[in-house]
């Protein structure tokens, strides 16, 4: 659309033998010369004094060269016949210099052809067909060149496409972080703003794409094995950044909230991330000083909300985290915690930068791996997995956090199931459920065990 545009000109000029007056001539050989003669003609017409001559004639601001370029000549096959296209910004400039070309060339055949001696030449060049003038331009060819520019376009965009694919080497699918860690995926976390801000889920009641996800596997943890579910279990991930502590938080939260007594140890003794995420006060005993013995476990440990989740924070930060957490003062802890509680979740720091997530998979049930959609690739996947392995834990399974939306991820990530609002409970004014309804229940806070105070 931005070129400029150019206009052309043409003209045809018949190249022929004069015959002399009482010779008898073959009409052959004539034909032959004067095809002959053609092709010499053309260096003539391309050449630069030629159109030295012509710009100078009319009055170009262009050079012999430039000018060179937009004159195209082309014999016509077979035949002796000369065809003569100049191309101009004006289609009054195409067709003077095409004129002004032909007159050059008779002027110049005219010239070569005649013999010393004789009046006429020996090689006549008449015009056939005039110099024309067109004013629809021949450039830019705008239809043409959106048709090639679209197909052009979708087939770089399809190679772009093959050639990101070949070389991403995220993980995406199901099949690919089976490939890479050995276990299957037992959750699939979609985007969700609020979720990315808040790093918590909505209330009991909520039923968005995330909450649901994180029932399922919790649900799926619970059902791990066919003995009996894993009471300790490491949240962790390859790397940071991954959403690792947002899974552990949400996974206790939705654990605690179908009924199971649930304790939320943050175990990253680098960046804790816990209190922050629930909105807990900071500041107060953790679990460097229940395993250093400057506190007691009861008093280190906080209620959230209605008391079925608790959770330890980590408390002042260790110098040298990888053997407190290591220690047998952390295997005593645990086995405390697997006593009083259903599940106790392990917020870690990720397994490839530090051995921290490593030494507590030892003392756990399992663990769980965090991997984040597009971000974390199939090597540090393996990685992960590999250092899991090598302390002989249990790799329970793979969480794949923040799924576009647009990936079909599962029918609760993608579709909803709202219940009747005409059936829920209405409540009365003063507060209580009429009679033959279940009112509100009431937040009973769940003590901490006489055994863990001990």
């Amino acid at each position: 659309m931005l070129l400029p545009r150019t206009y052309a000109s043409e003209t045809q000029l018949f190249v022929s033998v004069v015959d002399e007056p009482g010779v008898n001539t073959d009409p052959y050989n004539n034909d032959l010369f004067s095809q002959q003669r053609v092709v010499s003609y053309v260096q003539i017409l391309t050449g630069e004094e030629l159109a030295a001559v012509v710009a100078t004639e009319l009055d170009l601001q262009v050079s012999a060269e430039e000018l060179l370029e937009q004159i195209e000549v082309m014999p016509l096959p077979g035949t002796v016949i000369l065809e003569v296209t100049v191309t101009d910004t004006t289609a009054e400039g195409a067709q003077q210099i095409t004129a002004a070309v032909a007159r050059e060339l008779t002027r110049r055949v005219a010239e070569v052809e005649t013999r010393p001696g004789e009046p006429a030449p020996s090689v006549d060049v008449r015009t056939l067909k005039a110099a024309d003038f067109n004013p629809e331009p021949v450039s830019p060819d705008i239809p043409r060149n959106l048709a090639l520019g679209g197909v052009l376009g979708l087939l770089l965009g399809l190679a772009l496409a093959v050639l990101r694919t070949r070389l991403d080497r995220t993980v995406r699918t199901d099949e690919e972080i089976h490939a890479a860690a050995g276990v299957e995926v037992i959750g699939k976390v979609a985007e969700d703003r609020q979720l990315d801000k808040h790093h918590l889920a909505s209330g009991p009641g909520d039923r968005s794409p995330a909450a649901e996800a994180f029932r399922a596997v919790g649900l799926k943890l619970k059902h791990a094995t066919a003995t009996a579910a894993p009471q300790v279990v490491v949240v962790t991930g390859s790397n940071a950044g991954e959403g690792a502590s947002t899974v552990a938080v949400n996974l206790s939260v939705s654990l605690a909230r179908s009924g199971s007594r649930v304790i939320l140890v943050d175990a990253n003794l680098r960046r804790p991330r816990v209190h922050r995420y629930l909105e807990l006060p900071e500041g107060g005993p953790g679990l460097t000083d229940v395993l250093t013995g400057s506190a007691e476990l009861g008093r280190a440990t906080q209620p959230w909300k209605d008391g079925r989740l608790t959770v330890l924070g980590a408390g002042p930060l260790s110098v040298d985290p990888d053997e407190l957490l290591s220690s047998p003062q952390m295997r005593r802890l645990l086995g405390q915690l697997r006593d009083a509680y259903d599940f106790v979740v392990l917020d870690t720091p990720p397994l490839l930068p530090v051995a921290d997530a490593a030494a507590l998979s030892v003392l756990a049930d399992g663990c769980v791996l965090v991997a984040q959609f597009g971000k974390t690739t199939r090597e540090q996947l393996e990685e992960a997995a590999s250092a899991v392995a090598r302390v002989r834990a249990d790799l329970l399974g793979v969480v794949l956090n923040r799924v576009p939306r647009r990936v079909a991820v599962s029918p609760a990530a993608s579709r909803s199931y709202p219940g009747d609002s005409d059936r829920r409970p209405p409540r009365s004014e003063g507060g209580t459920a009429p009679p033959g309804r279940l009112g509100p229940r009431t937040a009973v806070p769940v003590p901490v065990p006489s055994r863990v105070q001990e």
